[in-house]
Formats: C-alpha cells, sequence, structure tokens
C-alpha cells in the first residue's frame, strides 16, 4: 500500500505536469495563429479594448455623462480640450458619454449570453441526447418562438415590467435561447452515435455523467464561438431597442440611446449621430472578425484546411 501510494504521490505532478505543457504549446500555437491573422488581432484588440473601457470608465472619461451644459450645447470636436468629441444638444461631453455607453454593452452582452447560451445549451443537450418525445417539445418551442415576433414580446414585456436594463436583458434572452437549442441539439445527436459515448453507456454511466462529461467538453468550441457571435448581434439589439425608447432610460447612457437622442440633429451637428454609430458598427467588426479567428483556433477541421489553403496559395506563387 505504501508503494502505491508513493507512485499515486509520483505520478499526479507529472500528469499536472504534462497539462501544463499541453496547454503551454496550445497557447503558443494559438498566439501564433493570431500574429499571422491580422482581422483575428484587430478583433481581438477591439474586445480588450471594449472590456477595459468598461471596467476603467470612471478613471478614463474626462467629464461626467450627465452633466448638462446649455452654453456648451452642439460644441462641434476638437473645438476644446474640455469636449475632445464635441457635446451633445444639453451639452454633455460625447467622449465621457461614449466611454459609459459601453458599460452598457458589455453588461447587456454578457448577461444575455450567459443566461441564453446555458438555458438553450442545456435544452439543446437533453433534446438531442434522449430524443423521441422530449426532443418533439423542445424543437417545437424553439418554433414556436422563433414564429413569434420579437419587437411584440419586447413590447409585451416592456409593457408590464417597464423599460429597464432588466428589462431588456429579459427581452434579448428570451429572443436568443433558441439558436444555443438549435445549434446544441445537431451536435448533441451526431455525437450520441460516436464510439465513446455508446461505451460510457454500456459501461453503465449515468445519462447525467454521460452529457456533462463525454458529450459537453466537444460543444466548447461551437458554442463558445457561437456566444461571440450572439455578443455582437446583442448589442446590435440593444442599441435598437434603445433608440427606439424599449431599452436603457436616462440618465444611464447607451449607444442607443445616445443615437435617439441625435436623430434631430442629423444635418445640423453629425457628430452627434456619426460618433456612437461609428462606435457600435467597430465594436460589432472586431467582434465578428474574433469570433471567426476563434472558430477556426478553436476547429482542427477549420485549421486543416486553412493551413491547406495557404499551402496551396504557397505552392502557385512559387511556381
Amino acid at each position: 500500500m505504501t508503494t502505491v501510494g508513493a507512485d499515486a504521490a509520483v505520478v499526479r505532478p507529472n500528469l499536472l505536469r504534462l497539462r501544463l505543457q499541453d496547454l503551454g504549446a496550445s497557447l503558443r500555437s494559438a498566439i501564433g495563429e493570431l500574429l499571422h491573422d491580422r482581422a483575428g488581432l484587430f478583433g481581438l484588440v477591439v474586445v480588450l479594448a471594449l472590456i477595459l473601457i468598461a471596467i476603467f470608465a470612471p478613471l478614463i472619461a474626462p467629464q461626467n455623462p450627465s452633466a448638462q451644459s446649455l452654453l456648451d450645447r452642439l460644441e462641434p470636436p476638437f473645438k476644446s480640450w474640455s469636449h475632445p468629441l464635441g457635446t451633445d444638444p444639453l451639452g454633455r461631453d460625447e467622449l465621457s458619454r461614449l466611454i459609459y455607453g459601453s458599460r452598457i454593452s458589455l453588461e447587456v452582452g454578457a448577461l444575455v449570453v450567459a443566461i441564453a447560451g446555458t438555458t438553450g445549451t442545456i435544452l439543446g443537450l437533453i433534446s438531442g441526447y434522449f430524443g423521441g418525445i422530449v426532443d418533439s417539445i423542445v424543437m417545437r418551442a424553439v418554433d414556436t418562438q422563433i414564429a413569434f415576433p420579437g419587437l411584440l414580446l419586447a413590447l409585451l414585456i416592456i409593457a408590464v415590467i417597464g423599460p429597464s436594463l432588466k428589462a431588456i436583458v429579459i427581452v434579448l434572452s428570451i429572443d436568443g435561447w433558441m439558436v444555443y437549442a438549435r445549434v446544441t441539439r445537431g451536435i448533441t445527436a451526431s455525437l450520441r452515435q460516436e464510439p465513446y459515448v455508446e461505451a460510457a453507456e454500456i459501461v453503465g454511466c449515468r445519462s447525467r455523467r454521460v452529457i456533462f462529461r463525454h458529450i459537453l467538453p466537444n460543444l466548447a468550441s461551437p458554442v463558445l464561438t457561437l456566444g461571440v457571435l450572439e455578443f455582437a448581434r446583442i448589442i446590435l439589439a440593444e442599441a435598437a431597442l434603445s433608440f427606439l425608447g424599449l431599452g436603457i432610460q436616462p440618465p444611464s447612457v447607451s449607444w442607443g440611446l445616445m443615437l435617439s437622442d441625435g436623430a434631430d440633429y442629423l444635418f445640423s451637428a453629425w457628430w452627434v449621430v456619426s460618433l456612437p454609430g461609428i462606435a457600435i458598427a467597430l465594436v460589432v467588426l472586431g467582434i465578428n472578425l474574433f469570433a471567426s479567428w476563434l472558430r477556426i483556433v478553436s476547429d482542427p477541421h477549420a485549421r486543416d484546411k486553412r493551413f491547406a489553403a495557404s499551402a496551396r496559395v504557397g505552392g502557385a506563387a512559387m511556381t
């Protein structure tokens, strides 16, 4: 028994060392892929910038985003150091409002992806693994939800609980879980037939263990990529709802709310509408580019296809 215990004590550090080495090799490979993918690098920079700006907004913002000064209203960009990106119709600093608006985008996106992603993934796992009547119930719920107009759903929920950050998170979570359920259900149904899953069932593993130990880890790559893509969609949806007056309400700051406040000044004060529009477009573009790189890095098949394509291009160039 002592010898067995000593051997186990030796094996554990070796296994830990091997896992750390594999993790380090994977990170080096991912960084190498990223350095050769300029679009993916740009996307990662945008995502990191959004996170850092949102976290450190009180330290970065030069002014109080809600402070009004009618004497400085509609000041154009680069006219003064106190308002480098100009002011809005109420004299509020545009740069500070853009910085604080990133907080709403990040908070709403993270909450909705967490809630909708968790709900949809679990339902998709159950539906794809058990099939039969369970699959029929879940998929009919998905079809019904997709057929229901999202804007009407938003109006119904907001009419009950009122427009707020909580309301917009609930609306977008209810409107977004279906895509996770469908993707997860399709992949789970195919993995259900894999030999290692059948072997786990034969040796007596419970359904919960098979789902969460053998199937769920294989869903990490597609679900993670889908979550990043949905994050970009949620930013657009939040901006649209806030623009329509169904989302974030003053005195909170949102890029969609900034667009709504400047809609009447499109030709007389272009920066009031253009700056939040550019911020939304830049962030959504960066997230989509990052998701594309993430899909290639996390999917061995996509990485092999990319390597083969680059090899063909290099061979053609040499000839």
